[in-house]
């Protein structure tokens, strides 16, 4: 029964594979098709007994959260355009935020998808009721724009978006002993949600059909 499973895993996994275009590998792929003993790229049938093999190495499902954050992916991209960013990094944010709750609240009055302050909001020309931050577009629409305003503050760093990432989270970054002191945050952005939801967002636009 076991091997019946892994067989039926396999064999949906040639499907997606036989989806994406050709000479496109992505990287996380990669070394699922490139045999570097004999250095040269696996058929899908030998990438699909190699699964049977390893199942560990059958990529990382998408979560409900990541679901949820991709079911704004119109307004991410619109305001990752509107104000020059890469929309994965938004999403990331999103992520981190609220997990994709557009009716977030946080403790000390953050609001929605980006958890921004009304004060955050009004700064930039929000002047209308707060409760309309739980918009999902004018959610992102302004936690878009913080972002970019963190971004500028720091365009002489040598990493302006970890910097920024880092002020969006504390309001303005502070280095303790080489590291910011909410690094815990800035890597959990960084190293893990903004790579995965490049792929992600890649995958929604379709790279792979």
């Amino acid at each position: 029964m076991i091997k019946l499973f892994w067989i039926v895993i396999g064999c949906g996994f040639i499907l997606y594979l036989r989806s994406r275009p050709q000479g496109f590998i992505p990287d996380e792929l990669h070394h699922l098709f490139w045999d570097s003993v004999n250095e040269r790229w696996r058929t899908n049938e030998e990438v699909a007994e190699l699964l049977r093999e390893h199942p560990e190495m059958i990529p990382e499902p998408i979560t409900s959260t990541e679901a949820r954050v991709l079911s704004y992916l119109t307004e991410i991209e619109a305001n990752a355009e509107r104000f020059n960013l890469d929309a994965a990094l938004i999403a990331a944010i999103i992520s981190k935020e609220s997990g994709g709750d557009y009716a977030a609240r946080g403790a000390v009055g953050e609001y929605g998808l980006m958890q921004i302050r009304v004060t955050t909001a009004q700064m930039l020309g929000f002047s209308d009721d707060p409760d309309l931050l739980l918009n999902p577009s004018i959610n992102i629409r302004y936690g878009a724009q913080y972002l970019d305003w963190q971004r500028q503050r720091f365009m002489d760093q040598f990493d302006p978006i970890s910097w920024a990432v880092s002020g969006y989270n504390a309001g303005t970054p502070q280095i303790d002993r080489g590291k910011f002191r909410n690094q815990e945050y800035v890597d959990s952005v960084i190293r893990y949600r903004y790579p995965r939801f490049r792929t992600l967002i890649d995958r929604a636009n379709g790279i792979y059909r």
